[in-house]
């Protein structure tokens, strides 16, 4: 079961500590003093005692309190100023999600690593980190990230984000607000003020891990995982309702995808033993059919639902399915040819169907046949599209625009820029495997171990 840290802990405390001076002079001094154990082995004591001891002095005799960090670590003095507007709906990880995130300011003494300024679409965007290449320009207020002097640019990166929870996420949905799910039953939410624990031990109290999660515009938080834990959050009142064991059944789920209005959703359910199970959420009752298998039963790893009537499910045997009635029936639209392992599906109502695979290739469907495009020699755990239309997003989001995120192994994110077939991946400030990712065109969140959590964001220069 996930425990919250105390806000004030060493855990928080460290993460500030890495963010400052004295943590880069202490790891400087790590590989000095490690590099002249040929000299003597005594310099290894030497070396640990450098990096160990300057952040548990700094607990102990400063309470918690830091050096000031640096300037590339300080809030921009002009923060709210810029404006930046993207609303859309999402694909995370395992299924298609709302739209219209709206995201207040962060404040930075609990984050402690990084200050964030709002945009005008009342999302919060994190202040200058970018570990993708690009940095800002310092000793001038007026340097936009790419040094060139306009006050007016964007530049988009990835950055973490502060949790309450150190056990592995494996899903994560993009919407009005921000929802994750992990082992020991754990939800959290973004609803603009920081990640909090929206439900601590699954929706029957049964400390399940929860292995998908997903949402309708306006309307509900879907979440399901392990024993046949389903359950639904009402955003709005922060209540959830448990709806495990649909039919009776406690089989191990793999993913979950939503579609529909508020009060009128359809949930398809996807299992270990290669099964789809429907309901439909009417009024507050949930009504089961039963599930229908359509490979060979093979684990489903992967599933989205497009709309109410056309979703995908992928299984561990190169296998992809497409439904055209809600989850009734599927048809094969494989094998996909994949020399590894699929390990997620992504689908919208204007692009391609993608799958994902462990050896680090993604696979696009034209329709008639797959084509991989290689993003890596690891694996890639899961992919997102943006689910807006070619109209909706042109010009939303800028030269940070994106139609399409994957994330995978050492905390690795890849981009599709909208409008191109090109992936780019990226650093991040994680290093922990990224399991889930949730993307609405500018903005994205991945989560994955030690309860990591990194989000796409855009800086105002």
């Amino acid at each position: 079961m996930s425990r919250p840290h105390r806000a004030d802990g060493f855990v928080a405390f460290f993460r500030r500590y890495v963010q400052t001076w004295v943590h880069a002079l202490a790891t400087a001094a790590l590989t000095l003093f490690g590099t002249l154990t040929f000299v003597h082995r005594l310099f290894a004591v030497v070396a640990i005692a450098a990096y160990v001891l300057p952040p548990v002095a700094l607990y102990l005799t400063r309470s918690g309190d830091l050096p000031e960090q640096s300037a590339a670590d300080r809030p921009s003095d002009r923060e709210g100023e810029t404006p930046t507007s993207a609303t859309s709906t999402t694909a995370a990880g395992s299924g298609s999600t709302p739209s219209g995130r709206s995201r207040a300011d962060e404040d930075r003494t609990r984050t402690g690593d990084r200050g964030r300024s709002t945009g005008g679409d009342g999302r919060a965007q994190a202040q200058s980190r970018s570990d993708s290449g690009s940095s800002d320009a310092t000793g001038s207020d007026s340097s936009d990230a790419t040094g060139s002097g306009s006050s007016d640019a964007t530049e988009p990166h990835w950055t973490t984000a502060a949790t309450p929870v150190d056990d592995p996420l494996h899903d994560v949905v993009v919407g009005a607000g921000s929802y994750a799910v992990g082992d020991g039953g754990t939800v959290l939410a973004d609803e603009g003020d920081g990640w909090r624990v929206a439900l601590a031990d699954g929706p029957g109290a049964a400390s399940n891990a929860l292995r998908g999660v997903d949402a309708v515009a306006d309307g509900g938080v879907w979440f399901a995982g392990d024993g046949g834990a389903v359950g639904r959050l009402d955003p709005t009142t922060g209540r959830h309702v448990d709806h495990s064991a649909p039919a009776g059944d406690t089989t191990n789920l793999t993913g979950l995808a939503v579609a529909g209005t508020d009060g009128a959703e359809t949930v398809l359910l996807a299992d270990g033993s290669g099964r789809v199970r429907r309901g439909r959420w009417r009024d507050g009752e949930t009504a089961w059919t039963e599930p229908v298998t359509p490979g060979s039963g093979s684990s489903l790893v992967g599933v989205v639902l497009v709309d109410e009537s056309v979703g995908y499910v992928c299984d561990t045997n190169d296998a992809v399915f497409k439904t055209t009635d809600g989850g009734e029936r599927f048809a094969r639209v494989g094998p996909v040819g994949a020399s590894g392992t699929l390990t997620d599906v992504a689908a919208t109502t204007s692009t391609d169907p993608v799958v994902a695979a462990d050896d680090g290739v993604l696979h696009r469907f034209d329709g008639t046949r797959w084509t991989p495009t290689r993003l890596d020699d690891d694996a890639v755990h899961a992919v997102a599209l943006d689910a807006r239309d070619g109209d909706e997003r042109d010009g939303a989001g800028g030269g940070g625009d994106v139609d399409g995120v994957a994330c995978g192994a050492g905390g690795r994110i890849y981009e599709r820029s909208a409008g191109t077939s090109d992936w780019t991946p990226l650093a991040t400030p994680a290093t922990s495997p990224l399991s889930g990712v949730a993307l609405d065109g500018v903005d994205a969140v991945a989560v994955g171990a030690d309860g990591t959590v990194v989000e796409r964001v855009t800086d105002s220069g």
